[in-house]
């Protein structure tokens, strides 16, 4: 079984590795041996993707003219950490044969003979490894840094990759190493293999972007502490999706799932730290604080987004103003560059609070700190949330009285955390939910296009254009309009049934 973290970071890895991490690494009287080689990588299957549609792999590796081929079964990628089984066997020549390896790792309904024939390189891998084996009396394990490339025919992907694999000994001290590193290496966790984008060369597109379901699939049985490991799983998975997605593609959409993944991971540790008490999750309750922040201009940037659309409820107005589309696309780039999301995305806080969410699916660390609370059906404790939740907007929006454009602004992130608390327990509430979160949603939808007319409103000052008191009469009508249509549908949210 491969258990190992799997890093993207940049060509100057290596050498900041080597100059920052490694003396420190050395004082600490670990042993550590380093070699080089060059690998080169090709990659089988058939012409109808066998091994691909199973997500699995297989390759042949050629290194000083010695042949090893290699089988990876589909296995599990939790937060960066992957887990997978792996098979190997040495070959006489380049040209991959199954019948070596062990019958037992096929399923008996594979005829391997069949697959065997069918086999033809599909993409191939080369790059240039440095290898550290860094071990203790405690455990060992492989620290490696590739710098190449994916390659089909003319088409190439880079590959500036850092990956830790266990050896021997716990886990953990993979966590360990890496915290060191990501202290001086900008890097972000990954869950792609490079397999996976190899294959994506083939097919010759980017990984979609794709939205979070609509609830956190949760099972009747399910016990706290795995409804809260499956928050986490879900949120880390969403996160690292789109962060490669946004490396390759620079899509401003990816970055809004981005900011959902932290805002999802922060609520669902919110919700549950009551019951799993440790102080490793309030460590990364607080970091995550850090990290939803450096992340808030995002929604001002999917303002900008929303107003520049030539769908939506703004679209008759704002595309046929030149000069503000232009002012709006300037401020789009102002914000791009003084945040500078990819940066943020390697950032020591960004891929430290990965780290330390996916260290804690491993760790468990609450199950040592409490008395087995984090047993209790999830569902016993669900209706107590939802509702102390409920209570909370009740007493926000009392509802005798009326609610101006100012208030729902400031009670925007009630809505959105309530709404998130819903969205992580609905699913045990499958007959009455859609009917009570209906309405919220609109309300929720009612203050994203509020937010636009806020940011509308402030870019008329900064604008010199004739139609100044036009568009702020419209402005204000559209403030009104919008504000009446919420009042409206918060009457009937708030004599909504609860599903709970």
């Amino acid at each position: 079984m491969e258990i190992e973290l799997k890093l993207i970071s940049n060509q100057n890895a290596l050498s900041l590795f080597e100059a920052k991490v490694l003396p420190t690494l050395r004082k600490q009287n670990i042993q550590i041996e380093q070699s080089h080689a060059h690998l080169y990588n090709e990659y089988y299957d058939t012409p109808d993707e066998f091994f691909g549609k199973r997500k699995m792999g297989c390759r042949v590796r050629s290194r000083n003219q010695q042949y090893e081929q290699t089988i990876k079964t589909k296995g599990t990628a939790e937060g960066g950490l992957h887990q997978r089984p792996e098979y190997n066997v040495d070959l006489d020549s380049a040209i991959p044969d199954l019948s070596k390896f062990d019958p037992q790792i096929w399923t008996q309904d594979i005829d391997i003979k069949a697959v065997n024939d069918k086999l033809q390189g599909l993409f191939s891998t080369h790059f240039e490894r440095t290898t550290f084996d860094i071990s203790t009396d405690k455990y060992s394990l492989e620290l490696v840094f590739d710098l190449g490339e994916v390659k089909k025919g003319k088409d190439s992907l880079p590959i500036c990759e850092i990956e830790l694999e266990l050896v021997r000994g716990d886990p953990t001290a993979l966590f360990d190493i890496a915290q060191q590193l990501i202290k001086h290496v900008p890097c972000r966790l990954s869950n792609v293999t490079k397999a996976a984008r190899g294959y994506q060369l083939l097919h010759g597109r980017i990984p979609e972007i794709t939205s979070l379901p609509l609830f956190l699939p949760l099972d009747m049985n399910d016990s706290c502490e795995r409804a809260f490991c499956k928050t986490v799983e879900l949120a880390l998975n969403h996160w690292q999706h789109h962060q490669q997605i946004y490396s390759q593609s620079r899509n401003r959409k990816a970055l809004r799932e981005i900011y959902e993944s932290v805002q999802l991971l922060l609520q669902g540790i919110a919700l549950y730290l009551p019951i799993l008490q440790c102080k490793e999750l309030l460590d990364l309750h607080k970091q995550l604080l850090t990290l939803a922040q450096a992340w808030a201009w995002q929604e001002q940037l999917e303002s900008i987004h929303q107003l520049r659309s030539k769908k939506g409820p703004f679209s008759r107005k704002i595309p046929r103003n030149q000069n503000l589309m232009n002012y709006l696309m300037g401020r789009r780039e102002g914000l791009l560059n003084a945040h500078k999301p990819n940066e943020l995305n390697m950032s020591v806080l960004s891929t430290g609070v990965q780290l330390a969410a996916s260290r804690v699916l491993l760790d468990k660390p609450w199950r040592a700190q409490n008395s087995g609370h984090h047993d209790v059906n999830v569902k016993k404790h669900a209706k107590g949330w939802l509702s102390q939740s409920w209570q909370t907007v009740q007493q926000s929006l009392p509802k005798d009285t009326s609610i101006d454009s100012k208030q729902y602004l400031a009670l925007d992130a009630l809505l959105r955390h309530s709404l998130l608390k819903g969205f992580l327990l609905a699913d045990l509430f499958m007959d009455s939910r859609g009917h009570f979160r209906a309405p919220w949603l609109d309300l929720a939808t009612g203050v994203r296009e509020l937010k636009c007319l806020n940011l509308l409103q402030d870019a008329l000052s900064d604008l010199d254009t004739e139609d100044k008191a036009d568009f702020s009469s419209w402005i204000n009508d559209k403030v009104n309009s919008v504000v009446k249509v919420m009042e409206q549908t918060r009457e009937v949210a708030m004599d909504a049934d609860t599903y709970w």
